[in-house]
């Protein structure tokens, strides 16, 4: 009884909040945060009838940039296509067993986590205005009440949307449109050398020189946060005649936050203006091209995280234009994470578990599978090491199976990042393989700063030198005396403590002492001698834990 009231209240509220919509685009949005609330799921979006397709009108839920600008479905095509044409319901239960999807909706859906959906028309009398969708990130069997309350949604978004005479709205948009074409149309013949010359380049920084140069004026691209990426055409200097130039400020959607600085000495007229927002629009959309393809080539192949983590970088500028165009901005502070399953190494469902939770934890990470590990990169500005340790506390508690988690240094330049790999990685490896305590460790703790990006022959020249004969003796004789070292200096050179960690007798730890003393000639009373040992040892478990062979 208790819930059917807090529906109706939910219900009456929708209906409020409808009839104050003031457009078509608050009405869809309106619904579909409903939807969402009504029928429990956590997506839910409308599409709306144009012409031959439904394209995006509102959306709740939606994490993917993509799925909600590239969204387009022909009317009578998949799931969704077909509710429009028929008028009446469908659903999926499962989408990964469904034969009536579209293979481009079928990546935008898959990349967004949905696997179930419910979808009704929207109707007003026989014509149908779009279709309202509900979703799960997970396979779902859907009610025949929860079909009832999504078209009772549907019926009343139809309704209100007819009140708001859609179709003249739908006119209204054409007729700006057409004007906008027109414009478009006189503009041509000024802006087809701009447009062919950009057809034949890709490169970001290349594009932006030759927009400078057709407008005459300095062009800046910089981040959503002011930085600046970079500049095409001359500034002026301090001191110059232009005392304070005229600055034009340009978004530029769907590229990561990006935006362009348009700097001229003196203002321009209408004209300018206009031929200025061409050409920006067409650098937009040459940038996105160029985006695109960098996306998908590094995002497949992981080839620009495999340089910058193994430090590969011949033009750190070149290499930092290309981060930021696939929305990676290397700031200072930024550090890398290696982490790895003690068990399940191979099992991808586990490393979806912790990298969608990484990733939901700690805005701006930006991850790469490397073998069995998961390598992520974690942005400037992160908190100190006590909120840190208890972020990746938290995903490791909620995610799928046993992870151990690796932080290297904070990174001051691109190629500190190699460096803070290399660190992250020794220090999970060493933990993996128990030789150190703990679940989330820095190269710091485990004493190995600076160690893990040695070269391998020069770790290995170090521990022959120092541990040599004592590596002898136990793979010749049994013996166990570069476990005894390690305790012992890890116990600070207890004697009851390093017996009782081996699980021996007092004396045989002692003896064991003496005989390493007289092997390697040395003096465990010696600061010296203790630094060269303990570096050895931890070299030695460096080694072996990155796998370095000898």
């Amino acid at each position: 009884m208790a819930g059917a009231v807090v529906r109706e209240r939910s219900s009456e509220l929708y209906l409020r909040r409808l009839l104050a919509a003031n457009d078509a685009t608050q009405a869809l949005q309106i619904a579909t945060d409903h939807v969402a609330r009504e029928i429990g799921c956590p997506v839910s979006w409308a599409g709306l009838v144009e012409g031959d397709y439904l394209v995006m009108g509102a959306h709740h839920g939606v994490e993917s940039t993509e799925m909600a600008a590239a969204w387009r479905l022909k009317v009578g095509e998949g799931i969704g296509g077909r509710v429009a044409l028929e008028r009446r319901p469908q659903m999926s239960r499962d989408y990964r067993h469904d034969s009536r999807r579209v293979p481009l909706m079928k990546r935008l859906i898959d990349n967004e986590g949905i696997l179930a959906t419910l979808i009704v028309p929207i109707l007003v009398a026989d014509v149908t205005l779009g279709v309202l969708y509900a979703a799960h990130r997970q396979p779902y069997p859907w009610t025949d009440a929860e079909q009832v309350a999504l078209e009772q949604i549907a019926h009343d978004l139809g309704v209100r949307l007819r009140q708001l005479d859609v179709d003249g709205r739908r006119q209204r948009l054409a007729d700006e449109a057409e004007g906008r074409a027109e414009q478009a149309v006189r503009r041509l013949t000024t802006s087809a050398r701009l447009a062919n010359s950009f057809a034949q380049q890709t490169d970001p920084g290349v594009l932006l020189d030759v927009l400078a140069r057709e407008l005459g004026a300095r062009v800046e691209l910089r981040e959503a946060d002011g930085t600046l990426v970079r500049a095409g055409g001359e500034s002026w200097p301090e001191g110059s005649p232009v005392s304070s130039p005229e600055r034009t400020h340009f978004e530029l959607p769907d590229c990561d936050g990006l935006t362009l600085d348009i700097v001229r000495p003196d203002r321009v007229d209408e004209r300018d203006q206009s031929f200025e927002e061409l050409s920006v629009a067409l650098y937009r959309l040459q940038l996105l091209r160029a985006s695109e393809r960098e996306r998908t080539t590094q995002r497949l192949r992981g080839d620009l995280f495999d340089d910058l983590l193994d430090g590969r970088i011949s033009d750190p500028d070149s290499f930092r234009t290309r981060m930021v165009m696939i929305g990676v901005s290397p700031k200072p502070g930024a550090r890398v994470l290696v982490a790895g399953l003690r068990h399940h190494p191979r099992d991808l469902a586990y490393s979806d578990s912790f990298e969608r939770l990484l990733r939901s934890v700690i805005r701006g990470v930006v991850s790469v599978r490397r073998g069995d590990r998961l390598a992520a990169i974690l942005p400037g500005g992160a908190p100190d090491d006590a909120s840190l340790r208890a972020q990746l506390d938290d995903v490791r508690a909620r995610a799928e199976g046993r992870w151990i988690v690796g932080l290297g240094r904070s990174c001051a330049d691109l190629m500190d990042y190699s460096t803070s790999y290399d660190e992250a990685r020794a220090a999970c490896e060493l933990a993996l393989r128990g030789d150190v305590p703990g679940t989330v460790v820095t190269a710091h703790e485990l004493g190995i700063l600076g160690m893990a990006s040695l070269p391998a022959a020069h770790l290995r020249t170090t521990v022959r030198d120092v541990l040599g004969r004592l590596l002898e003796l136990d793979t010749e004789r049994g013996t166990d005396l570069v476990p005894t070292l390690r305790a012992y200096l890890s116990h600070d050179r207890h004697l009851p403590d390093t017996a009782a960690a081996l699980h021996v007798h007092y004396n045989t730890v002692r003896n064991r002492i003496a005989r390493i003393e007289a092997v390697l000639d040395v003096d465990m009373r010696d600061v010296d001698d203790r630094f060269r040992l303990e570096t050895a040892v931890r070299m030695q478990a460096l080694s072996a834990a990155l796998g370095h062979a000898g």
